[in-house]
């Protein structure tokens, strides 16, 4: 099963490069969605989005885009929120 998450890892690391690869210079972003809804974002990372996606009172989504690979973060605020509501 482990195997099979790191080929699909790749394989999905694989098709953003080669998209973006694929787009005009002036329309390269290294950040979007591959298969319409895991995000990716293969920028380096800075503090401030590093903060927004993993302590955003302002966003209520749980998980949100990743600060850097592909996947998603867990925005804490959110989380807390949600638990204390319980």
């Amino acid at each position: 099963m482990r195997k099979l998450l790191q080929l699909a890892a790749v394989t999905v690391l694989v098709g953003v490069v080669y998209a973006e690869v694929r787009k005009g210079p002036s329309d390269v972003r290294f950040v979007g969605k591959s298969l319409g809804f895991i995000p990716y974002d293969l920028r380096l990372p800075t503090m401030a989005r590093i903060r927004q996606a993993y302590w955003d009172p302002g966003d209520p989504r749980v998980f949100t885009g990743t600060v850097a690979g592909i996947g998603w973060s867990v925005n804490f605020a959110a989380l807390a929120e949600k638990i204390r509501r319980l």
